[in-house]
């Protein structure tokens, strides 16, 4: 943007039938003595005769906006001196049908101000006096888009219809002042004309987590597809859209939401490893809620398959989950079945059924486990994550082995499991 030279017109009026106050006030203003010029403009205004003088309101805004510069006027009275001076322009348009004043400058004095406006808004930026330059940067844009509906023109500043980064400050200045009624209305200006690129992206996070917040669903689900698709591909829409099936339908909805997701996406591992994750911790989470459920227990079998299938080779995140699972899974049968004491026939048959339900799931669980191992122990050098999956695999298939009665393959965990603590 080129800087604009203020314009100070020395003698502003060659018609010499305007009053002759008129010309006294012209000559303070020549004279650089702008606050005199302001009083006098101020009095002569405030006579019922002149309000209708078309030339008073043109000085009036040159006058203003002369002082608004002066030395020693604070930012603030320099903002509303310029308010005052935009308005006193435009008054004088209105009252001169002809428009010759403004004419005659070609509108410098509109271009002018907005750019003084806008520099308003960076220098109360910098001083952070957010809500200053909230009004500032506003002000900047309402004189922006009067140029334009007037199709004013100016060969050193071309001025756009939709200035995107002087929107995106008005909005992060009214956010920064703690307004943020105002700044939902700007950045709603940015998502409703479909700006996109990395700078906008948080945008459109804020305003959807703000209508999920305030339960505005139709604007939720709107803006959320709006978002999918000028931002494809990124999985923090469904980080949201998952937070805001939890917070309407819980757990229930969330596990429900991720089976579409992993059928929607066969081949994307984390959808598949997440979905495993929410599951386990239904089963075996701090607050689990579904210990023991059968049917949540083989949906997990599932999905840790599928995960596992797709997963990173240089990674055993999911293989390591199906561990854990399924030794949690074989421990919870082993303890019903010992949990069974009487010599009653139903028992018995009960005890026998849970002891061959134990062996199934241990040879499952050391499938799993032993892949593991492999993996683990391929790593010359393994970090502590590797260091402590690996103690936790060894010890888990000592366990096992003892539940399926050998002691040798026992023997041998134990002692792996003693040399991981000496590495």
């Amino acid at each position: 943007m080129k800087k604009l030279i203020p314009i100070f017109l020395l003698c502003l009026f060659a018609n010499r039938s305007i009053s002759q106050n008129l010309d006294d006030i012209n000559d303070l203003m020549g004279s650089f003595k702008n606050r005199e010029a302001k009083a006098a403009i101020d009095k002569y205004l405030s006579n019922p005769k002149k309000v209708t003088d078309a030339d008073a309101w043109y000085m009036k805004g040159r006058i203003y906006n002369a002082l608004s510069r002066d030395t020693g006027v604070t930012v603030l009275e320099s903002y509303e001196l310029k308010i005052e001076a935009f308005k006193a322009f435009q008054e004088n348009q209105k009252l001169d049908k002809k428009d010759v004043r403004m004419k005659l400058e070609d509108y410098v004095s509109y271009f002018d101000l907005y750019g003084e406006m806008f520099n308003n808004g960076i220098i109360n930026y910098n001083a952070k006096n957010y809500q200053g330059a909230y009004q500032g940067f506003k002000m900047a844009n309402d004189i922006k888009d009067f140029i334009i509906s007037k199709k004013y023109k100016n060969d050193n500043m071309q001025l756009v219809s939709f200035d995107t980064s002087l929107i995106m400050n008005i909005a992060i200045c009214a956010m920064s002042a703690k307004n943020e009624p105002e700044a939902i209305v700007y950045y709603s200006k940015l998502t409703d004309a479909n700006v996109s690129g990395k700078e906008y992206q948080e945008v459109y996070q804020y305003l959807i987590d703000y209508y999920n917040k305030n339960k505005n669903e139709k604007a939720f689900n709107e803006l959320l597809s709006k978002a999918k698709q000028l931002y494809p591909g990124d999985e923090i829409w469904v980080d949201i859209e998952l937070k805001a099936v939890e917070d309407k339908g819980g757990k229930k909805a969330v596990i429900s939401k991720y089976d579409e997701l992993v059928k929607q996406n066969p081949s994307n591992f984390v959808y598949a490893y997440n979905y495993a994750v929410e599951l386990y911790n239904c089963l075996y989470g701090k607050d689990a809620t579904n210990a023991g459920d059968t049917v949540i227990s083989t949906k997990l079998n599932e999905v840790l398959k599928k995960a596992i299938a797709i997963e990173d080779k240089k990674d055993i995140t999911a293989l390591m989950l199906m561990c854990n699972h399924l030794y949690y899974f074989t421990s919870d049968l082993n303890n019903a079945a010992s949990a069974i004491k009487g010599p009653n026939p139903e028992q018995l048959k009960k005890k026998a059924s849970l002891k061959a339900a134990t062996m199934k799931a241990a040879d499952d669980c050391i499938t799993y486990a032993l892949a593991a191992e492999s993996f683990l122990e391929s790593i010359p050098s393994k970090n502590p994550t590797q260091k402590a999956n690996y103690k936790i695999i060894v010890g888990n298939l000592s366990d096992l082995y003892s539940i399926k009665k050998n002691q040798l393959k026992v023997d041998e965990y134990e002692k792996k499991n003693k040399a991981a603590d000496s590495h």
